[in-house]
């Protein structure tokens, strides 16, 4: 069991880091967003396909940072079950949702860990030590 706890940490420390930076990083988006909103000015853009790319900028990013932020819990909580070997299942979620980038902005630290806790979790002893 200890030797399953080992393998286990690194990943879990990881997807704990990972839902924080997420929640951080999608908070600091959001609110960079709103700062905009409230001075109200925004840019005169000639070029219509600047125009296009910074208004699909505009509604893009702040959907993704409010997934973001809604999967930031789950897979924090992920991490630290998967500290615990309890609730194989959320675990699972965690490594899935810190992998797929829409959910996750940190995808590129993201993506690696969960990779690696999936990698991890399909181990037979593993999935053995959440089983008991």
């Amino acid at each position: 069991m200890n030797d399953v706890r080992k393998r286990l940490q690194l990943p879990a420390i990881g997807l704990i880091v990972v839902g924080a930076l997420n929640a951080l990083s999608a908070f600091l988006l959001l609110l960079g967003r709103l700062n905009s909103i409230v001075k109200g000015r925004d840019p005169v853009i000639t070029d219509e396909d600047r125009r296009l790319g910074y208004m699909f900028a505009i509604i893009f990013f702040p959907i993704v940072s409010l997934i973001s932020l809604a999967a930031s819990p789950i897979i924090i909580f992920g991490g630290v079950q998967m500290l615990r070997v309890r609730r194989y299942s959320i675990v699972l979620w965690a490594a899935i949702l810190a992998l797929i980038p829409l959910t996750s902005v940190c995808c590129i630290p993201g993506i690696p860990l969960g990779i690696w806790a999936l990698i991890v979790l399909r181990h037979p002893e593993v999935r053995a030590a959440f089983e008991s």
